[in-house]
């Protein structure tokens, strides 16, 4: 991230709004919150831990997320190789700050009668 210094242009905020974007973007959070707290999990447990996400759509996020170097990819020597993702330490970082809010919103939102998990596609 980069510091404020007072007057904010465009220019400087955007590697901000791209962050918050790809964090807090469809499927990131609930990537992030089961990445949270220092968890290593395999695709296919994110898979199954994300009910409703398209493999295609888990790898494309993946992706993004460790792209802006919030998750990172190992691969587990085995036949057939296994990656496993984890959250960096700016990844811990933005979990930590933003997931509180998010778990509010998402709680607030359950008790107005709406479903804190939706099946999205």
């Amino acid at each position: 991230m980069t510091e404020y210094q007072g007057n904010l242009d465009c220019r400087q905020a955007e590697p901000n709004l791209r962050i918050v974007r790809t964090a807090f973007g469809k499927w990131s959070v609930d990537i992030l919150e089961t990445l949270h707290p220092q968890n290593r999990e395999s695709f296919g447990d994110l898979r199954r831990s994300l009910d409703g996400i398209s493999p295609r759509v888990l790898s494309a996020k993946l992706k993004l997320l460790e792209a802006s170097g919030m998750v990172e990819r190992s691969i587990i020597p085995s036949r057939p190789p296994k990656p496993e993702y984890a959250l960096t330490e700016r990844g811990q970082a933005v979990t930590s700050i933003g997931l509180p809010v998010l778990r509010y919103i998402k709680e607030r939102d359950g008790r107005a009668g709406g479903s804190s998990r939706r099946r999205r596609t």
